[in-house]
């Protein structure tokens, strides 16, 4: 049974004629389960609890850029599976979202991980141009997501806490708070407030510079164009000792109004996981001067925030707050041409002095 839908899956892959995939909606292009209203019958169950989510939505949005003022506007949003029906993928779009005319396109992973039994979440945003990352769990009927950082490097901690409401159908509040005494006490930085809209395939429409970089950004913001058309890929990974070889469907268009570039992979590794998928935001960060990127699989279910920059001829991307006693892994990307590249993952647990390559793969466009 696995085995006849998985061939049924690809022979649909092949038969995708190119001109429909290009007429789709920024964000939806290629991803298999991008356009589902409900998840997976082999997802994690957890997630019927936030499929109050799925929709088409008008936003108020307000900001405290201070406590004592405040900036309100508004936006459209959409909520839908994805990553194979393993996920969910928002698209906010807001054209001021500060008052001086800046507008804010945000685009996030939201998931389960039942290895940590939590919810986990990513979100990019073309405003801040960087990608923060939640976790947490429900309770009563709300989901609590939190996380902390050192602001600008300084010895003070702000703590953050993400508050969905879903008690009603058609309204969604989602509050973003902050604390800066560990969470004694808190104080509002935006709150939304979702509002259901009959779906139509009109809503957030196809824009004018759809598939076009934004003109905003530096052109260190323009090294991994390469990523962007449909292609297909050969992998080599090693899993428990073996090397398994599989081959993948990859896609990559621009998203967040040309802030990002999304790239959607889909594969059938074995019977067990027929519908395997992964999905990665990729954002130039002007402030840190790095790429970053947000990676989803369902395999695991789990989210994964790393990223580095150009060196030489090659992209080299590592993980985030390593230390020494950490095993180190790093994705190089190397021997680009227009129409090829490769990829190649590895790991070192002597702080660098070696490394060995746990993946690799071998890319061409369609």
């Amino acid at each position: 049974m696995y085995f006849r839908h998985a061939l049924i899956l690809l022979l649909a892959l092949a038969l995708l004629p190119h001109a429909v995939a290009q007429s789709l909606n920024e964000g939806r292009m290629f991803d298999q389960g991008r356009l589902m209203a409900e998840r997976s019958e082999r997802a994690p169950e957890a997630l019927d609890r936030l499929q109050n989510l799925v929709g088409q939505w008008d936003v108020a949005i307000t900001t405290h850029p201070t406590d004592s003022t405040t900036h309100t506007t508004s936006g459209q949003a959409e909520v839908a599976f994805m990553n194979r029906g393993w996920s969910f993928m928002e698209r906010l779009h807001v054209n001021d979202f500060d008052g001086a005319g800046n507008a804010n396109d945000v685009m996030a992973f939201l998931t389960f991980n039942p290895a940590s039994d939590r919810f986990e979440l990513g979100e990019a945003s073309s405003y801040t141009e960087d990608i923060s990352m939640f976790d947490g769990s429900f309770e009563d009927d709300r989901l609590v997501l939190t996380s902390a950082v050192r602001r600008l490097g300084g010895g003070i901690i702000t703590a953050y806490r993400m508050t969905y409401d879903l008690e009603h159908e058609d309204a969604v509040t989602v509050l973003l708070e902050e604390s800066a005494d560990l969470g004694q006490s808190w104080r509002s930085s935006i709150s939304k407030e979702y509002s259901r809209q009959p779906s139509t395939d009109t809503f957030l429409p196809v824009r004018d510079d759809y598939g076009v970089a934004t003109n905003s950004q530096p052109e260190e913001a323009r090294r991994f164009d390469f990523l962007l058309g449909e292609w297909t890929a050969n992998h080599n990974i090693q899993i428990g000792g073996n090397w398994i070889q599989y081959p993948s469907n990859t896609t990559a268009v621009f998203v967040m109004g040309g802030h990002a570039i999304l790239e959607h992979n889909w594969f059938n590794l074995d019977p067990s996981h027929p519908d395997s998928a992964t999905s990665i935001i990729r954002l130039y960060n002007r402030a840190e001067r790095r790429w970053e990127s947000l990676y989803l699989n369902n395999r695991s279910n789990s989210l994964l925030h790393f990223g580095g920059n150009w060196d030489g001829d090659r992209m080299v991307l590592h993980s985030f707050n390593t230390n020494r006693t950490d095993t180190i892994s790093r994705w190089v990307f190397h021997s680009i041409e227009p129409d090829r590249y490769q990829w190649f993952a590895e790991s070192s647990t002597d702080r660098g002095a070696t490394f060995n390559e746990t993946w690799t793969i071998d890319v061409v466009r369609k």
